[in-house]
């Protein structure tokens, strides 16, 4: 049996991050079991009770750092990822350190290290650019989830060989029961009427960002005759972000405001008609569920995933226009036969090649 460390944004009710972890413990299990291995997970988690339970994993304090000290010293190897870990412009930008020190320390111990299908970037501190070219050019396998990322990390000087390309470990993941909680919500929606999803977060120009949203969203609803459903994907941040979007938004709408787990957020996706989303993971979702989408590209995670379906998308939050965000909707409610089509084809080709990975990673692991 071989002893995996997994580390990560994980416990923070983020569904984003929380799909990640699901996709990754669930694929290798899977992937282990059918070549009649056994794989035994720890997970740094901010909440390691919840998320032991949820994953039938081992799970420690991320902040408890003689028991996370102890799990790397007992492992075989340390996956840090996936999500966008190496960047310094969130968590006052020491979040960077933290990924990078648990990587540090793995190597120190001998463990084998993988980054597994990661967002890289922006890295903007001195420091930081220096401790991650010096620490990732020692890291056993390396992915990440898209082309930006690759050319970050050769920028940086890692000429660690192969950097390889894949997709956002979530691709892999399979929505819950369509009969569980997420039918439950669908029955409390008009049967006859298109379904908007909208996801939105907090970030800079809050207040003008979620006013041209709620004009757009108005709009959408009127032109389509469509009801509007405000999804957080992170609690309580995003619903924060959704009761302001609701408060300035004149048409009717409902706010889910009851966490799902990843696999139960999924399968609500396949409930919506289109999709509009900052949050890149409610854009992955939207893929998964074959639903038409239009991605406001807060960060260029988004722009970046986007790019990869061969999709443009709105404009940076803090530019966006009213009139634009509204047309670039409705065209792709026009077209939305046309995006179903390209999403279903997209979503089958990223799972092969997150499938290609993840047997790549067992394979290092085990051999």
């Amino acid at each position: 049996m071989k002893k995996i460390v997994i580390s990560g944004y994980y416990g923070f009710n983020n569904a984003g991050d929380e799909a990640i972890l699901e996709s990754i413990v669930t694929t290798l299990r899977s992937l282990a079991a059918e070549q009649g291995e056994t794989l035994q997970f720890t997970v740094l988690s901010a909440e390691p009770v919840a998320t032991a339970a949820r994953l039938a994993v081992n799970a420690v304090s991320r902040t408890n750092f003689l028991a996370v000290a102890r799990a790397l010293l007992g492992s075989h190897a340390l996956i840090s990822g996936g999500g966008g870990l190496l960047q310094d412009s969130t968590g006052r930008g020491l979040s960077i350190l933290y990924y990078l020190g648990l990587v540090l320390l793995a190597n120190l111990f001998g463990k084998k290290t993988i980054l597994y299908a990661q967002g890289i970037g922006p890295i903007r501190k001195k420091y930081n650019r220096l401790l991650t070219r010096l620490i990732v050019n020692r890291v056993s396998l390396i992915s990440v989830r898209d082309q930006g990322s690759l050319d970050e990390l050769l920028k940086l000087g890692v000429r660690r060989i192969p950097l390889i390309l894949t997709v956002d470990p979530a691709f892999l993941l399979a929505p819950a029961d369509p009969k569980g909680r997420a039918a439950a919500f669908a029955e409390t929606l008009p049967a006859d009427k298109p379904v908007v999803g909208i996801a939105v977060r907090s970030w800079q120009e809050e207040a003008e960002t979620l006013r041209k949203i709620a004009a757009a969203a108005d709009c959408i609803a009127r032109e389509l005759a469509a009801v509007t459903v405000l999804v957080p994907m992170h609690y309580p941040e995003d619903l924060a972000a959704a009761e302001k979007l609701a408060g300035l938004m004149k048409s009717q709408t409902v706010i889910l405001k009851e966490p799902l787990a990843p696999r139960e957020l999924l399968a609500v996706f396949n409930f919506f008609s289109l999709v509009l989303a900052m949050r890149l993971h409610a854009l992955i979702f939207a893929t998964l569920a074959s639903v038409p989408l239009l991605g406001i590209a807060y960060d260029r995670k988004v722009s970046a995933f986007l790019e990869r379906l061969g999709l443009s998308s709105a404009e940076e939050s803090g530019s966006l226009e009213v009139v634009q965000l509204t047309a670039q909707a409705l065209e792709s409610w026009q077209g939305r036969e046309h995006l179903r089509c390209l999403l279903q084809e997209k979503s089958f080709a990223f799972r092969q090649d997150g499938l290609h990975w993840a047997g790549r990673v067992l394979a290092y692991i085990l051999k």
